[in-house]
């Protein structure tokens, strides 16, 4: 009598090398999920696993305006098992969804952000991370629930730009998941652009320009501006 063992592995937000799983068998016709089972013979990674991010390039309140991207590039290699699927120094985006120059009576720039997509050979993984950056105080993750690796402390609020210097290290996660082949390279039944839209229905940006879009056009900088505002207040 064959004996069938189950097993389980949890994600969590820990510091790379990052590892995953082997991609399951597919469940019962009547159990699967309603996403696409993985293909035989495929290496998965799967949607929580954590991935640090570091600003290549500074980005602050003066210079940068919302809907301004800005690179970003993994710091550690990627891992299924021993099998490194993102190299280290690959490139990632980034998106300002917020911004406010600083004003009189101490008022501090602010600046709120969303981690987007890894550049994968021109191939985009989704990944997820919000945060928020008032002052020259530290960066705050406002999705996640952590605060950016290596920082300690509050924010400071001193009437200063908001800055995000170079090198700050900002944890992300991989927003869909992705499947290999058996030697690291995407699957060649990777959509991109389908991964893409399936992450971004889910972020409260994606929300927002969900709902301007279904307005006419000259209503909808307008209520993207308030969806915006609304969540920075």
């Amino acid at each position: 009598m064959r004996r069938i063992i189950l097993g389980a592995a949890a994600a969590a937000l820990v510091s790379t090398p990052l590892s995953a799983q082997q991609a399951p068998a597919p469940a019962p016709a009547a159990e699967a999920p309603a996403a696409a089972a993985p293909e035989a013979g495929l290496l998965s990674l799967n949607a929580g696993v954590p991935v640090t991010l570091a600003v290549s390039q500074e980005v602050n309140s003066s210079t940068h305006h919302a809907g301004d991207t800005f690179p970003l590039t993994v710091l550690n290699d990627v891992r299924i098992g021993d099998t490194i699927v993102i190299p280290r120094g690959t490139p990632a985006l980034g998106e300002i969804t917020w911004r406010t120059g600083k004003g009189a009576f101490g008022k501090s720039g602010k600046l709120e952000f969303s981690l987007r997509y890894i550049d994968l050979n021109g191939q985009h993984i989704p990944v997820s991370g919000d945060f928020r950056q008032e002052g020259e105080g530290n960066t705050i993750a406002t999705g996640v629930g952590v605060i950016a690796a290596g920082l300690i402390g509050g924010l400071i609020i001193t009437g200063h730009r908001a800055r995000v210097p170079v090198g700050r290290e900002l944890m992300s996660q991989i927003a869909q998941p992705v499947q290999f082949t058996a030697d690291g390279r995407l699957a060649p039944s990777y959509d991109a652009a389908a991964a893409m839209a399936a992450a971004e229905a889910n972020t409260p940006i994606g929300q927002c320009r969900a709902q301007a879009r279904a307005l006419a056009q000259r209503e909808q900088e307008r209520a993207l501006r308030n969806c915006f505002r609304e969540r920075m207040e």
